[in-house]
């Protein structure tokens, strides 16, 4: 699936999100960074993860993670 129900842009066209609060903020290819509320923010994400588009909340964490093992 390219799109995701009531989302208006297609899955290739994000690059990256964070989410909080079930609200998500997600970086398009263009630039610019839109804001999306699911009705299931665990389908959603999901979702974000089978078309492989990167948390950043998770990339940073695994970043300290990997500083904290270097020390």
């Amino acid at each position: 699936m390219e799109y995701f129900s009531l989302l208006k842009h297609r899955s290739d066209e994000i690059i990256k999100f964070i989410a909080n609060c079930g609200i998500f903020s997600l970086l398009l290819k263009n630039g610019q960074v839109i804001h999306f509320i699911p009705d299931n923010p665990d389908h959603f994400m999901e979702w974000l993860g089978s078309k492989g588009i990167k948390d950043i909340k998770r990339q940073q964490t695994n970043r300290l993670q990997e500083e904290e093992a270097a020390v």
